[in-house]
């Protein structure tokens, strides 16, 4: 299990990557299988700049295996209001819940508030991602 306690209430900082600078919705998930024990990429992207987020999410797609349900520690990838397009992600606690990084701080949050706007959810395939 993956203590969490000290990253909720973390700033969120668009282009976050540290826990005591602030975090993104990414850099939180990248903390998250950090302290899991698995590196995944930095994907140093403006979180506002959709059309980028959709080309790596794209491009990496076939390093992640989709889930028919929520299973602790899967990433789960969101739409933001407004936007069609999934651009916001973050990791799932059980019991309905998951951990994110969306302004002003990293915050955990119930499934069923974000609804239709949940697009799915994804795990690391094995041996793709270093371990720690």
């Amino acid at each position: 299990m993956v203590n969490i306690n000290d990253l909720v209430g973390v700033a969120y900082v668009n282009g976050g990557r540290s826990v005591t600078q602030g975090l993104d919705c990414w850099g939180l998930v990248r903390e998250y299988y950090r302290r899991d024990g698995l590196t995944l990429p930095k994907f140093p992207i403006n979180a506002t700049h959709t059309d980028e987020i959709m080309d790596e999410i794209e491009k990496n797609q076939v390093n992640w295996e989709k889930l028919e349900e929520p299973k602790i520690g899967c990433l789960v990838l969101l739409r933001l209001i407004g936007n069609p397009l999934p651009s916001h992600c973050g990791v799932y606690l059980g019991y309905g819940e998951f951990i994110h990084a969306i302004a002003p701080y990293v915050q955990i949050d119930r499934l069923s508030r974000w609804g239709p706007r949940v697009v799915g959810y994804y795990k690391p395939k094995e041996g793709v991602y270093p371990h720690v």
